[in-house]
């Protein structure tokens, strides 16, 4: 291991951080009101004053870094000067090393030294030193270089790990679509870089662990140094990986060629899909790239064809909603549409509804972007603007084929809307998505695309709003007794249980799994 720092700085606390804000201003770094500013901003948007303060422009962090060292003797250092053994790291758990990006470096008299990129974030540094059992004493390190070291480090489990490759292994592609010929040198070359074995299992790996993760979409993010991985799970985005830059147009390349994406065109967004066999499952993946200043940016949006629709029952309606929604999906004609921001559940819902109908005696067609359950009994089509297949001609189609129900992905423009209203009025029962804040919403937005009030006056039998919230972990959740400012505050009892979790593997050390409806 290098050389132990010798610092005598203060251990921070909260007067450390009032200390941090008074000396700025006394020393004319900044004046009080911007200051004042900055920790609004911080607060609302949850963010380490540190960094705002960067963001805003009002300090630079080589200013903050050089500050700090002077007034409180916490030093920078190069996060890749250290060794660090496996007794060090066992005093912070992976999952908090990732949730506040810092590493221990090593313990000296009782005191273990923490490499931080925030040094002022009063919270994460309580729970750090409680975690560890001990004083810590902060050095500031780069956020990446701690992320890097993070993955260094810690790395993940071998049981795990030997899982990811395993699957990567076992990982297939059942359907690509023809890609046009490359004669150009650059593409030529592309094609070569993308094909080689370690960018292949690179890619399949980080594809195969979202797979086991249950996530929804993978994020590719080229930055200045490196390609960020990062992994949506119950809506919320997690780091996972920092991928040299090197590996950035190979990578790039790998899932355009697999996606059925013209590798040629760099500057153009792009939409592509592939298909997955991985054990007994079968994942459809929608991707989408968008240029950026240091590269593509790539999405990856993964579904699981073999996934079940769950009850109505299931989904956390109170028992009031679940009994006038289930009188509304009986009727013969007339509009349902579910409203909500992107990711709030709305499709699961209506397949839920879907699922509790006759299908044996009524025709049921849906016209989606994409399928994303596989429903027997059910006429399923997707749209595909490339042959010109969009929601308002799939619909006029659809008129000509005797359905009973409707379902039309989403209601996005006044020909759809037009086409769902007069389909509702000649009898037959339309279920849509719609995207607005509320219910009360739907009648203003369908006003705002041209729909008279009037006619939807004749045809909205039901509009209902909706969000997804997380579950606590059932595994690693404990009971606990919240502040009874915070129970006042929320307007909740004070004798009813309440829980909260640590994080397991069974969760990925997030503590939440799965979401349930509100």
């Amino acid at each position: 291991m290098c050389s132990p720092i010798t610092t005598k700085g203060d251990i921070v606390n909260s007067r450390t951080l009032d200390r941090f804000k008074q000396a700025m201003v006394i020393d004319n770094l900044i004046t009080a009101e911007k200051l004042r500013a900055a920790e609004d901003i911080a607060q609302q948007k949850n963010k380490p004053l540190i960094n705002v303060l960067v963001e805003m422009g009002l300090l630079t962090k080589e200013k903050i870094i050089s500050f700090l060292g002077e007034k409180f003797h916490i030093p920078y250092v190069n996060i890749t000067d250290y060794t660090i053994d496996r007794e060090t790291l066992d005093y912070i758990p992976e999952k908090i090393a990732r949730r506040y990006n810092v590493i221990p470096l090593f313990i000296i008299e009782n005191i273990l030294t923490v490499a931080v990129s925030d040094p002022m974030d009063i919270i994460a540094l309580d729970e750090i030193s409680a975690v560890a059992n001990r004083k810590i004493e902060p050095v500031i390190a780069a956020a990446e270089g701690i992320g890097v070291a993070i993955d260094q480090w810690y790395g993940v489990g071998n049981t795990r790990k030997e899982l990811i490759e395993q699957l990567a292994k076992e990982l297939q592609e059942t359907e690509r679509e023809k890609q046009p010929k490359y004669t150009g040198v650059a593409e030529i070359r592309l094609k070569k870089e993308a094909s080689e074995p370690p960018v292949v299992q690179l890619v399949n790996s980080f594809i195969a662990q979202a797979i086991l993760e249950g996530v929804s979409d993978i994020h590719l993010e080229p930055r200045r140094n490196f390609m960020a991985v990062r992994f949506r799970i119950d809506g919320l985005l997690y780091d996972r990986h920092k991928i040299p830059a090197r590996f950035i147009a190979p990578i790039t390349s790998r899932i355009k060629i697999m996606s059925a994406m013209d590798i040629s065109l760099r500057r153009v967004p792009q939409d592509g899909r592939m298909s997955l066999n991985i054990r007994d499952k079968r994942i459809d993946v929608r991707t989408s790239n968008f240029p950026s200043m240091f590269g593509e940016n790539i999405v990856l949006r993964l579904l699981d064809k073999n996934k079940g629709v769950p009850a109505l029952s299931e989904l956390g309606m109170s028992g009031r909603d679940l009994d006038s929604f289930g009188k509304m999906v009986k009727a013969k004609k007339g509009i349902i549409l579910i409203t909500g921001p992107t990711g709030s559940g709305k499709t699961t819902t209506i397949y839920s509804a879907i699922n509790t109908m006759q299908k044996e005696s009524r025709n049921i067609i849906t016209i989606e972007d994409p399928v994303e359950y596989e429903i027997e009994g059910l006429v399923q089509g997707q749209v595909d603007p490339k042959v010109g297949v969009t929601f308002a001609s799939a619909l006029r189609s659809i008129l000509r084929q005797d359905p009973d129900i409707i379902y039309v992905g989403e209601i996005r423009d006044h020909e759809t809307a037009e086409i769902s209203v007069r389909s509702a009025l000649t009898g037959h029962l339309v279920i849509s998505t719609l995207h607005t804040n509320d219910a009360a919403g739907t009648i203003i937005r369908l006003m705002d695309i041209g729909i008279d009030p009037g006619l939807i006056a004749s045809v909205l039998n039901c509009s209902m709003a909706q969000r997804l919230s997380r579950r606590v972990c059932p595994r690693c959740k404990k009971q606990y007794g919240p502040d009874s400012g915070l129970l006042k505050e929320l307007d909740l009892p004070a004798d009813a249980k309440y829980y909260r979790s640590e994080g397991c593997d069974y969760c990925n050390g997030i503590g939440y799994k799965g979401r349930i409806g509100i």
